[in-house]
């Protein structure tokens, strides 16, 4: 009798730790992809034609992913993105303002900073110059970028059309798109410096800046992926109007 029952025991315990009778200790549990950052998409018709490109920062919360872009080479110059992903599965629609709307699938790499898929143009405004692209698809592909500029400073030269080179100083920062800082001018016959804020979608980066009398700048440019160069258009207004230019500024290490 007591062997009986010490079988039985040690039957129970197994039981109890290899899952019989269906129980399973397996953990359901899954990996959700991260979408947040800044990203630039190329779009790919099928039937050939120009790729456009959509950059912006995307922001994610749970499993929803949502953002604002800047278009090139399609009818609309700016739009929104919003959906959701699971596992790295991602599906969205991005709407071109007052344009159309197209419907994205896709899948994002595991290293989390690449992403490519499909695409169709599901709904077009009607008069609108999309009218053309209706059922359009194609396919897209993504990168990430490092997330723009950093803590600064960068620095380079603008070169004005007639003017003396003029040595800028930006120092900056960016969070979730907005970029602000301060811009430091040498060799400038007006400006000396002046706080800048704008704003980072994908690789473009726009500032602005106002230094009272000594006049305005608007600084309009491109970063690369690592965010280490940047490649700015300077406007300037006032009395320093003249030192507008263009130069390529580099991060200090």
């Amino acid at each position: 009798m007591k062997l009986f029952i010490l079988s039985a025991v040690m039957i129970c315990l197994g039981c109890s730790i290899s899952g019989c009778g269906g129980y399973s200790t397996q953990n359901n549990s899954q990996t959700v992809g991260n979408l947040a950052g800044n990203w630039t998409f190329t779009y790919t018709p099928s039937k050939g034609g120009t790729a456009a490109s959509v950059s912006g920062t995307l922001t994610q919360t749970g499993s929803s992913f949502s953002g604002t872009m800047t278009l090139t080479g399609s009818c609309a110059t700016s739009g929104t993105i919003s959906g959701t992903i699971s596992g790295y599965s991602l599906t969205g629609t991005l709407t071109e303002t007052g344009q159309e709307t197209i419907s994205i699938t896709g899948t994002q790499a595991t290293s989390g900073n690449t992403a490519s898929g499909t695409y169709q143009v599901m709904t077009v405004v009607s008069g609108s110059g999309c009218t053309a692209a209706m059922g359009d698809m194609g396919t897209w592909s993504g990168t990430r970028t490092s997330g723009g500029p950093g803590a600064g400073p960068y620095v380079g030269v603008v070169q004005p059309a007639d003017r003396m080179a003029v040595q800028l100083a930006l120092n900056l920062k960016s969070d979730a798109g907005q970029v602000s800082g301060t811009a430091t001018f040498i060799n400038s016959a007006c400006l000396h410096s002046m706080n800048v804020a704008g704003t980072l979608s994908g690789m473009n980066l726009e500032l602005q800046g106002d230094g009272g009398m000594d006049g305005s700048l608007v600084l309009s440019g491109t970063t690369d992926k690592e965010g280490k160069t940047l490649t700015v258009k300077s406007t300037v207004s006032g009395a320093c109007q003249a030192e507008s230019g263009a130069g390529t500024l580099t991060k200090v290490q």
